[in-house]
């Protein structure tokens, strides 16, 4: 580092607290600082600032003394600030355009001090600023990492007590949760539509924020799932078009990756909120097993299926009653009995069902009469329901087979 004339060095070390009062104002009339005249110590914030523009002086007259860069304990030092500026909220931009008031007010007193002293040679000037605004970079690098670091811990520790306040509501929580949600800067607006959106990677709650983030949405993720309380004058078709525009759409061409949302109802009041949510998470369920080429499921029109994921007991009986021969038949004779059914029930006619299955008219009769055999006859409307439900109600027992550690398989199919 270039050598700095002793008398600028001099002149300003007894200047230290005028000079750090100069660049405090200064630095007050670049960033909102709020009462920091410190003829008077001004506010607690002020002080500290006013105790930072005096360390740095300091520090920067140590530097040009000793004819060397700022060590790393130096610079941490002085960061500090940046830290203490961050929990303000004020922007990164103006804390280091205040710095740079700060250090322009240094500048100014050096080309006084040469301007006074006739025995100081007008290149000290020069000598002088190039380590200043060396000093000034090196600063405003560790700011800006302090200001960071610290603004990032914030958010962390802000989305953890949002995470554990929207976990309490999930689960039930007592009635002071709105007025814990309202200390922590959380306003709750009811009635909210409770939504269940497919979390297909680590990003997609992010994925959602930034997709609604006009729409005063709340989120929270739990195991694949992420909960959402929309404001109930948010329609669910115009939130999945908003979801479509951030690359996560429930809309998206096949072949392309897409989040499934189940709709699980309008939640006027906090104690509500937990049954829509379960509502939402089990139309999701139930619609990833059923209905795997939709998108959009409301937990309304699944109420039964709905039912059916906390009663497998039930289910396994309803289905061994209505299809257990016929699941017993496929398995020992290797028929694809129960597919045939399927496609006998979704279609108008025996000619209609063997074009969707690809085979020959005769082999589905053969087929029909096998099933006949097992199950009797579905002519009826009732009948035809009965078996459709059963039907559907083995696939959410085979799907739902890891998860209860049961065989998906009614009994007599067992």
């Amino acid at each position: 580092m270039p050598s700095v004339s002793p008398i600028i060095i001099d002149s300003l070390r007894r200047r230290v607290d005028r000079v750090a009062r100069l660049m405090t104002i200064g630095m007050g009339r670049a960033i909102p600082l709020g009462d920091t005249v410190p003829d008077g110590g001004g506010s607690a914030f002020g002080s500290e600032v006013l105790a930072a523009c005096r360390d740095g002086l300091r520090t920067l007259l140590a530097l040009w003394a000793e004819e060397r860069a700022p060590s790393a304990a130096e610079l941490r030092q002085l960061a500090r600030m940046g830290g203490r500026l961050a929990t303000t909220g004020m922007p990164l931009d103006a804390i280091l355009r205040a710095y740079r008031v700060a250090a322009l007010v240094i500048w100014q007193h050096v080309v006084e001090m040469v301007r006074v002293h006739p025995e100081v040679a007008p290149q000290s000037v020069l000598t002088a600023v190039g380590p200043l605004f060396d000093y000034l970079d090196a600063i405003s690098v560790a700011v800006s990492t302090s200001y960071l670091e610290t603004r990032e811990r914030i958010r962390r520790e802000q989305d953890r007590h949002h995470d554990r306040i929207f976990a309490e509501i999930l689960a039930g929580g007592g009635p002071d949760l709105q007025a814990q949600a309202l200390a922590a800067g959380i306003a709750l607006e009811f009635p909210y539509r409770v939504l269940a959106i497919e979390a297909l990677d680590a990003g997609a709650e992010a994925t959602i924020a930034t997709a609604w983030r006009t729409r005063r949405v709340h989120l929270v993720g739990e195991q694949g799932v992420v909960i959402a309380l929309a404001p109930a004058v948010n329609r669910p078709e115009i939130l999945a078009r908003l979801l479509g525009v951030a690359g996560a759409e429930p809309w998206a061409p096949p072949g392309t990756a897409a989040r499934r949302i189940a709709i699980g109802g309008v939640a006027a009041s906090l104690e509500a909120v937990p049954a829509a949510a379960r509502a939402a998470r089990d139309a999701l369920t139930v619609g990833r097993i059923l209905m795997p080429d939709e998108r959009v499921h409301d937990a309304a029109a699944l109420h039964l299926y709905r039912v059916w994921l906390h009663d497998l007991d039930g289910l396994r009986e309803f289905v061994d009653a209505t299809i257990g021969p016929l699941l017993e038949r496929q398995r020992s004779r290797r028929l694809p009995l129960r597919e045939t059914l399927e496609a006998l029930l979704a279609h108008e006619g025996p000619s209609a069902a063997a074009r969707a299955l690809r085979i020959h008219r005769h082999t589905l009769l053969y087929r029909m009469e096998r099933i006949e055999s097992c199950l009797g006859s579905w002519e009826t409307a009732e009948r035809r329901l009965r078996l459709t439900l059963a039907l559907h109600g083995a696939r959410l027992l085979e799907a739902m087979e890891p998860q209860t550690g049961q065989s998906a398989l009614p009994t007599a199919a067992r």
